[in-house]
């Protein structure tokens, strides 16, 4: 994972690993998070990301080999206690995961590079060289 992606990409990557292993196997799992908006988002039929539909269309190809049951966090649940450490360790020297830039991300950096060009020219760029410049800046 990269430096921008969130937690709850994170959890939401993590469900979409054990949706994906468990139809690879045909083994029915029980998934159990605490995060409450992945799971929310899950079941949202509102969904615009494109991240959460994908975990979402895996969820749906292994409907009958994963059950997701929500835990509640921080209450000494020595699984999920277990299930946090692992996810830290995995953090910082896990496996590269592709999962896109969150939008919040990309509006906070695409704010700031127009108000650096606006604090050094008095103008802002037309969309166009936005675009441009915000994108040889990522690669």
């Amino acid at each position: 994972m990269n430096s921008f992606n969130s937690v709850f990409q994170a959890e939401l990557a993590a469900i979409n690993f054990a949706a994906g292993w468990a139809l690879e196997r045909i083994v029915k799992i029980k998934v159990f998070s605490d995060s409450k908006s992945s799971i929310e988002a899950i079941r949202s039929p509102k969904v615009k990301s494109n991240f959460v539909l994908s975990v979402k269309d895996n969820l749906y190809n292994a409907k009958d080999l994963v059950n997701l049951v929500w835990v509640k966090a921080y209450t000494g649940n020595p699984g999920n206690e277990l299930a946090d450490h692992f996810a830290k360790i995995a953090s910082s020297c896990g496996a590269d995961m592709s999962i896109p830039a969150p939008y919040s991300y990309v509006k906070r950096v695409c704010k700031k590079f127009l108000m650096n060009e606006w604090n050094h020219t008095g103008k802002i760029p037309p969309l166009a060289n936005v675009q441009k410049k915000f994108f040889r800046q990522q690669i």
